[in-house]
């Protein structure tokens, strides 16, 4: 009985591989904005029922298992170190997570697609935000709490997933630029970068006296 749901999950990610894989050959061939659902779930040999059981519209194709990423996001942020740098926590729960350097060239072709379709786009900036929002809620304690906390682990997460922005920007135009190599440099700028805003309010407050 424990082997079920692991088999049950595997047909399932099985399923949802085939309907990507068809879905990202035909945006290469045609562009994302002249392929139909139809056209997918043919190629696929699935249903409509079961296409849209995966994927609610055809932009969220492109993305995969957000929310399951989400929620093994939320794990892995759960899982570091607490004495570690904030900034060092989120890298490894991201790396972790979104494994960049695992399919690249499916992050290639989404990246591509990101850049060359404005509704793709629209869809991956209000994606993100579920990302943006739940690295925000786990810095606020390690940024000292409060409204002050919150403020600079807002800021801080919107600078990290705008430097993820770029990065994905970046494999959309240097083929030569591996996924994983792109994620790490974002990752180096903001972890390295934003010292100046990483401790307590009241620390930062008290660094005014004149030398």
């Amino acid at each position: 009985m424990d082997a079920l749901p692991s088999l049950r999950q595997r047909n399932r990610d099985r399923t949802r591989d085939e309907i990507e894989a068809a879905a990202f050959a035909l945006f290469a061939e045609r562009g994302f904005e002249a392929v139909t659902v139809e056209q997918i779930v043919a190629a696929a040999g699935v249903s409509h029922r079961t296409f849209y059981r995966y994927f609610p519209t055809k932009e969220d194709v492109v993305f995969g298992e957000h929310g399951e990423a989400v929620t093994r996001l939320r794990a892995a942020l759960a899982a570091t170190d607490p004495a570690e740098p904030p900034l060092r926590r989120v890298r490894r729960a991201l790396l972790a997570t979104q494994q960049p350097g695992r399919r690249p060239e499916r992050e290639v072709a989404r990246a591509r697609l990101i850049d060359a379709s404005p509704a793709v786009r629209a869809r991956s900036t209000q994606l993100a935000e579920d990302f943006e929002a739940l690295v925000a809620e786990q810095l606020a304690p390690a940024f000292g709490g409060g409204e002050g906390g919150r403020a600079r682990a807002l800021v801080v997460a919107g600078a990290l997933f705008g430097a993820l922005r770029g990065a994905r920007r970046a494999v959309a135009v240097t083929p030569a630029l591996p996924p994983e190599r792109a994620v790490a440099l974002a990752l180096d700028l903001v972890e390295h970068g934003a010292v100046a805003v990483s401790e307590p309010e009241s620390a930062a407050a008290g660094d005014t006296g004149a030398e």
